[in-house]
């Protein structure tokens, strides 16, 4: 004999919080119009994949010498418009994950509030180049205070580094995956920027098929980074 849900948490839908993350310092100017372009897209199909967007709850964050947040996580269909990104400033990775904490705070409870029963959240980081921090490693406490372990909710983290990222900085961050791009020339940095995107956006649309996260098994124009420690 099945038993029967307990009550609050019988037929609740189940939501992915995610976050596109994205490196907007200066080293990213050339590519400003085709990020603008190509996040417009990523809306664009979620907006008319219903079965995704109600799964997927997703916010971008934008960072450079201080982090921005482009939107926040909201019903697709409340959109009025999609706020463009700029370019400029530094590389700041410290104030990035102390914003990425305190949204993730707030989303889970708005999420819950509504009802949903949230999975973990998942980060998708998108840089070309290394963190600017001073001191140089300034910016891994507030990295390990989002992934401490007693904080129930700390997210898994999929990263693409292209152009002058750091093997090493992507090793250090990411839990479930990481992809580096192949050739890091500026020539095929657009290229880099546009498959990290669509990338991004299949690993959505299968999680919202299977109603869990979907890890990334191949990019092309990227070798996967090993892990030494992958968290599932």
């Amino acid at each position: 004999m099945t038993e029967n849900p307990s009550p609050g948490t019988a037929f609740k839908r189940k939501a992915l919080p995610a976050y596109l993350v994205l490196d907007t310092s200066g080293s990213m100017e050339p590519y400003e119009a085709l990020l603008n372009k190509t996040l417009l897209s990523i809306y664009d199909t979620l907006y008319v994949s219903p079965q995704v967007s109600e799964f997927v709850h997703l916010s971008v964050l934008s960072f450079s010498t201080m982090p921005h947040l482009v939107t926040p996580m909201t019903d697709i269909e409340d959109l009025e418009s999609l706020p463009s990104v700029s370019c400029s400033g530094l590389t700041n990775f410290g104030p990035m994950f102390d914003l990425l904490r305190e949204r993730i705070e707030s989303d889970l409870l708005m999420l819950r509030d509504a009802g949903a029963q949230v999975v973990r959240p998942v980060v998708f980081l998108l840089t070309d180049g290394i963190p600017t921090d001073e001191p140089d490693d300034a910016w891994l406490t507030d990295y390990q205070e989002l992934r401490d372990p007693s904080w129930k909710p700390r997210p898994q983290f999929i990263t693409y580094g292209f152009g002058q990222a750091s093997e090493a900085v992507l090793k250090r961050i990411s839990t479930a995956a990481a992809y580096l791009a192949e050739d890091a020339s500026e020539e095929a940095t657009a290229a880099a920027l546009t498959g990290a995107l669509t990338s991004m956006l299949n690993s959505l649309v299968a999680s919202a098929k299977s109603r869990r996260l979907e890890i990334p098994q191949a990019v092309k124009g990227y070798r996967s980074v090993p892990l030494d420690d992958v968290e599932f």
